[in-house]
C-alpha cells in the first residue's frame, strides 16, 4: 500500500466533491442574493415612481389642512408588520393598490395590484458577490488540505524510525 499516493488521490476526489458542493451552495446563495437585488430595485422604483410622489404631497397637503379623509390608521393586530404610528392610503393606480406611510411620511410598504407586498430592502452587500464566488474554491481546498494535513500527520507514524 501506497499512503503518500492514496492521500494524494482521496484528498482530490473530496476537494472535486467539496468543490461540486460548493458550487450547489453558490447556485443557492446567487437566486438569493439576485432575489434581494430585485426586491430593493422594485421597492426603489416604486418610491420614486410619480403615483407615491403626488400622494406623498396629497397627504402632506391634507396634514396642513387638517382633513384625513383617505388615511385610516391600521390597527396593530391588523397591520401585515405590527408597527405603530403607520397609516395608509389606497392609490390603485400604476401597479400600486396602497401605500403605506410612517410618521415621517416615508413609505413603510407598498402594496401591489396582483398581492405583493414590497417592504425597504436594503441591496446586497458586494462582499456577497465575492462570498457566492468563493465558494466552490472553498469547497475544493477545505477538504484538500484537511485530507493532506491528515496524510502528512499519518505518513509521520507510519515510516520506520531510523
Amino acid at each position: 500500500m501506497n499512503l503518500r499516493e492514496g492521500t494524494r488521490r482521496l484528498a482530490l476526489l473530496l476537494g472535486v466533491v467539496g468543490a461540486i458542493c460548493g458550487g450547489f451552495a453558490s447556485y443557492l446563495e446567487l437566486q438569493e442574493v439576485l432575489s434581494q437585488k430585485a426586491r430593493h430595485n422594485k421597492f426603489e422604483q416604486l418610491t420614486a415612481s410619480d403615483v407615491v410622489r403626488q400622494e406623498r404631497k396629497r397627504i402632506l397637503d391634507a396634514e396642513k389642512q387638517g382633513t384625513y379623509t383617505d388615511c385610516d390608521l391600521f390597527p396593530v393586530d391588523t397591520h401585515p408588520y405590527k408597527k405603530l404610528d403607520c397609516f395608509d392610503s389606497v392609490v390603485n393606480r400604476d401597479g400600486i393598490k396602497a401605500v403605506a406611510w410612517n410618521t415621517d411620511y416615508e413609505v413603510y410598504s407598498i402594496e401591489t395590484l396582483d398581492g405583493q407586498t414590497l417592504c425597504p430592502t436594503p441591496a446586497p452587500a458586494a462582499l456577497l458577490y465575492l462570498l457566492v464566488a468563493l465558494f466552490p474554491v472553498l469547497g475544493f481546498l477545505i477538504p484538500w488540505g484537511a485530507i493532506r494535513a491528515i496524510g502528512w500527520v499519518g505518513a509521520g507514524f507510519a515510516q520506520p524510525s531510523k
